[in-house]
């Protein structure tokens, strides 16, 4: 089973054996693994579906096929997963290029390596009891706004639309509500008045919630032009520090092409054999997950690459979002490479 590659398993593959590949390969943590293992320390966020090219890679196999050994963390959000990075606990994070940018200048060793997202999974919620009363971002004045986390690239979004329709930060007031199900009850409970969402929880509160309202919603492309003046706007990527990355070219190349074989897997088959991937206990409604799933797929990036210009773009959102790039301005080019994700 360890030597299994995607191509194997055909897209009509019966998802009742998508699901025993995935308790097959659970079964095999007993064995050790050889000597030449290299094992790799990974930061990824709390959310069962954004990070599915990752984990589906592992059970496929990929990853002991490139004699690598996955040790993966799950932490609260993209900054802790950057925290951890910088703090040695790590050494790769999945965080969003935004957050690489807006550090540069302060931590120019932090690169981005993969770019999984071609644009943030994103939504701004109005709560279900607001709904025709907050109608744009300018009525947020004054009130309580949640997002992940402070300094977070969400945060960061909040910033740059309130900027962009002529309000500062300071007139509303951002509380921290996380990823996921918390973040779907602080609107539920009117703990604030709206809601930066991210992934999953965008799917969940619809589902709750038919008659949802978003102030901003950059899932697609058309949402992502609205927001950003483009419809590519690379986001969660794999983050390393330079020195990892020359020390370990070879187990960083071998990483990469493990998750593009996941992203690819994602991408390529139907939605509810994509869903028998994720473990029983982190499901949430059929619904809800083949939604999500369907969103994820549009927003894979294809190759990992970070386009031309695309850094160029992130800076200039920043420089509205994030005093810290509007005073330091940074060489761009040291923020990411291709080295890795162009190679076959």
């Amino acid at each position: 089973m360890d030597g299994l590659w995607p191509e194997a398993i055909g897209n009509d593959m019966p998802r009742c054996a998508v699901a025993l590949l995935v308790l097959s390969m659970a079964g095999c943590h007993g064995s050790r693994p050889p000597a030449a293992v290299r094992t790799v320390r990974v930061a990824i966020h709390r959310d069962p579906i954004a990070f599915l090219p990752i984990r589906v890679a592992q059970a496929l196999g990929v990853y002991q096929r490139e004699d690598l050994a996955l040790d993966i963390s799950e932490v609260a959000g993209g900054p802790k997963a950057i925290e951890a990075l910088l703090g040695g606990s790590v050494d790769i994070a999945a965080g969003s290029m935004s957050d690489v940018i807006a550090l540069a200048a302060e931590r120019p060793d932090l690169r981005g390596f993969l770019v999984l997202y071609t644009r943030p999974m994103i939504a701004v919620a109005v709560a279900p009891g607001l709904r025709g009363t907050v109608k744009t971002i300018k009525d947020l004045k004054g009130r309580a706004v949640g997002v992940t986390g402070p300094g977070s690239a969400s945060h960061q979004i909040l910033n740059y639309l309130l900027v962009r329709n002529g309000l500062t930060p300071d007139e509303v007031s951002t509380v921290s509500v996380g990823m996921w199900a918390s973040s779907v009850a602080a609107l539920e409970h009117r703990q604030v008045d709206a809601a930066v969402l991210l992934g999953t929880a965008i799917s969940a509160f619809e589902q709750r919630w038919p008659e949802h309202q978003y102030l901003a919603d950059t899932r697609t492309p058309s949402g992502a032009r609205d927001v950003f003046g483009a419809e590519g706007f690379p986001s969660l990527s794999l983050l390393a520090r330079d020195k990892w990355l020359r020390e370990n070219e070879d187990t960083a190349r071998r990483l990469v092409r493990a998750v593009k074989t996941g992203m690819r897997w994602v991408h390529d088959h139907a939605p509810e054999d994509v869903r028998a991937m994720i473990p029983p206990e982190s499901r949430m409604s059929v619904a809800t997950d083949l939604q999500a799933i369907r969103q994820t797929q549009e927003a894979l990036s294809t190759d990992g690459v970070m386009p031309p210009g695309a850094a160029d773009l992130i800076a200039t959102f920043l420089s509205v979002a994030d005093t810290r790039v509007r005073t330091a301005p940074v060489d761009l080019s040291t923020t990411y490479t291709n080295d890795f994700a162009s190679m076959k």
